[in-house]
């Protein structure tokens, strides 16, 4: 025996509105939704801009034409001259003591070309001041120094060039970083 249920058709509860098949029922969340993101997007915003200090801008500022800021003054260094030179052969100026002797035979102890220069130091130079560059390995002859320069100690050499011509010149013990130039 099988039961017997009967349909009953279900009524609509009379708060909520009657909808016909062709309307749709609006929703209130996209709107709400919405509105509710953008506030939270404003009170966010709002807060970062006050704590960083960026709550007031004027068209001065815009511009450029208000007070702008100004890099910090550099103090200008003087250098003094090493003391008195002992060897009559080389440039005034320039001691012999140092790491190496005078003329000692040492070598380019780097993987690169080295600068020859015209003259000790290598900032604001023109390229006419590089008189040449040794070869890795390229074997030299000291002929003076060291003199200091933009915070290195440079030699006077006597080499061949990477391009085989004879030259004296002045290379830097050190480069600026701290990798070893010249060895034995």
């Amino acid at each position: 025996m099988t039961p017997e249920f009967e349909a009953t058709p279900v009524q609509p509860s009379p708060a909520a509105p009657a909808s016909t098949p062709n309307q749709p029922v609006r929703s209130r969340f996209w709107p709400g939704f919405v509105a509710g993101f953008l506030l939270l997007s404003v009170v966010s915003c709002s807060g970062l801009v006050v704590a960083t200090g960026l709550n007031r801008i004027d068209l001065a500022a815009i511009q450029g034409n208000g007070v702008t800021w100004q890099p910090p003054e550099i103090p200008t260094t003087t250098v003094t001259e090493p003391s008195a030179d002992t060897n009559n052969d080389a440039p005034s100026g320039v001691r012999s003591d140092g790491a190496f002797a005078l003329g000692e035979r040492v070598r380019n102890i780097t993987n690169s070309r080295v600068n020859i220069r015209q003259t000790p130091g290598h900032v604001g130079k023109t390229p006419e001041d590089v008189l040449g560059q040794l070869a890795p390995g390229t074997t030299l002859e000291i002929v003076a120094g060291p003199a200091p320069a933009d915070n290195l100690l440079w030699w006077l050499i006597r080499a061949t060039t990477a391009e085989g011509r004879p030259v004296e010149g002045w290379v830097a013990e050190v480069t600026a970083s701290g990798v070893q130039i010249l060895g034995r």
